[in-house]
């Protein structure tokens, strides 16, 4: 309980630093929360392959977030979080077992396309990169929807929101930080992001 405690602190004042448009505050709470995060699932995670996968993601998250924080360093922030997600995807990859259920991947596909032409308008020169992170968000989520649906466990269920709400915090984020600035979006973006982190975290631990 304290440590989740100490985990929704630090979240919360990295989401106080956006608000304030204090970036330095914003970071270090942000990067602060990550290691927390990594910490409770190396101590309190079992010692099995998708613990670590969730462990490394974490820990090429900070990475990844302390480079967005250097404008000329934005494509390789990019580069290493569609590599952090690939590494989450991999927690996830590692529990399958048993018959693939394609009906769910086609319904998060055609739930991303029909988004995608939606959003269409407002992105703009962000298309391509928007494309290829709508790919591995859609891999992401359905893989641990894949797991959730063959062991439809608590555990499960947690990892499998975190992917979902990860993926709207992602959208939101590429709206509100790269083409059109929307009101009070950083609220959901920060708060959301921590928030996917925890659940998948959680789905380790549980």
């Amino acid at each position: 309980m304290w440590s989740w405690l100490a985990i929704g602190l630090s979240g919360l004042y990295s989401v106080l630093g956006a608000k304030q448009a204090n970036p330095t505050q914003s970071l270090v709470f942000k990067i602060f929360t990550l290691f927390l995060l990594f910490v409770l699932t190396m101590t309190q995670g079992d010692s099995v392959a998708h613990t670590y996968w969730i462990a490394g993601g974490l820990l090429v998250f900070m990475l990844a977030d302390t480079l967005h924080s250097f404008k000329s360093r934005k494509p390789l922030y990019f580069v290493g979080y569609l590599f952090a997600q690939l590494c989450y995807s991999n927690a996830f990859w590692v529990q399958m077992n048993g018959e693939v259920v394609w009906w769910l991947l086609a319904l998060l596909f055609a739930a991303s396309v029909v988004a995608f032409f939606l959003l269409l308008p407002q992105l703009d020169s962000l298309v391509f990169p928007v494309v290829i992170m709508g790919t591995v968000l859609v891999l992401f989520a359905w893989l641990a929807g894949e797991v959730w649906l063959h062991t439809p466990n608590y555990a499960n269920a947690l990892g499998f929101s975190g992917t979902l709400v990860m993926t709207g915090s992602a959208l939101a984020y590429a709206i509100h930080g790269y083409r059109k600035p929307m009101k009070r979006t950083y609220l959901w973006v920060s708060g959301s992001y921590f928030i996917a982190h925890a659940l998948i975290v959680a789905s380790v631990i549980y």
